[in-house]
Formats: structure tokens, sequence, C-alpha cells
């Protein structure tokens, strides 16, 4: 491996964890536990969708003395985009809906796993439009 390809390895995260690289005593990210999933379901009425997410997953963001902050992570079908959604508000699996603050997604087929690395880059410019990615030196990716 030369050293171009070696620095840029290592600069792109290995796993939701491997995000937050200062205040990791503070914040941790990852997939949203059985516990923090519970906290969210809930019935949503169905109605229109902004997009249906495909390999999708829960993702967690800890930090030290307050609630997780919930988002959903996955691929926009019929796209190639990678969308990281706004906190959940509920989430009803049975349906296969997700309501965030502002909008109504579709759950396609759930994802298994550590995302892939376009997922946690998508994670890493998500925190930084979020003003939260310079806190916790979240790689700076921009989309």
């Amino acid at each position: 491996m030369t050293n171009i390809q070696q620095v840029i390895a290592e600069m792109i995260p290995s796993s939701l964890d491997d995000i937050v690289r200062l205040n990791r005593d503070q914040v941790q990210i990852g997939l949203a536990t059985l516990d923090e999933l519970t906290t969210l379901e809930g019935a949503i009425e169905p109605g229109p969708t902004l997009n249906t997410i495909d390999e999708w997953r829960v993702v967690a963001i800890r930090q030290l003395g307050a609630p997780p902050m919930l988002s959903l992570l996955g691929h926009v079908v019929g796209t190639s985009i990678v969308r990281m959604t706004s906190e959940i508000a509920v989430l009803d699996v049975a349906r296969g809906l997700c309501r965030t603050r502002n909008s109504l997604y579709r759950l396609g087929f759930p994802g298994t796993g550590e995302p892939p690395r376009e997922d946690i880059i998508c994670v890493c410019a998500v925190l930084h439009q979020w003003g939260f990615g310079k806190t916790i030196g979240a790689p700076e990716f921009f989309y």
C-alpha cells in the first residue's frame, strides 16, 4: 500500500464508533440497541412518504447525560443517495414506516451489522452539516 492509500484508509472511519475521534468520553456513535429501538415503537398512520429507504439502520448518537438521538440511515430507493434523517419520532416496523420531525419514510429492507463505508462517510458529512462534527473530531466529508 502506498503512503497516500494508507493516509486515505486511516482517514475514512472503519465503523460508526470510529467517527468519534475527540471527546470520546462525552460522545459515542453506534447502532441503536434493542432498548433504544423500543423507545421509538409506535403506530404510524400510512400517508405520503418522502422516500423509501433500503439497507436501513438506526444510528444512535449518545451524549453523556442526555437521551440518545436516533436517526435512520440508509439508501434512497431508485437513486445512489445515502440519507441520514433527522431524529426519529416514531418507528413502525410492522407497517414499514418511520416518522421523523418533518417527514414520513417507507422502510425497505433492513441492513445488517455495521453500515458500509459510504454510509459512514454520509454520517460524517451530516454531523458537520449539523455543526457537531468538529466537536467530536469527525473526518470532514461534504456532499
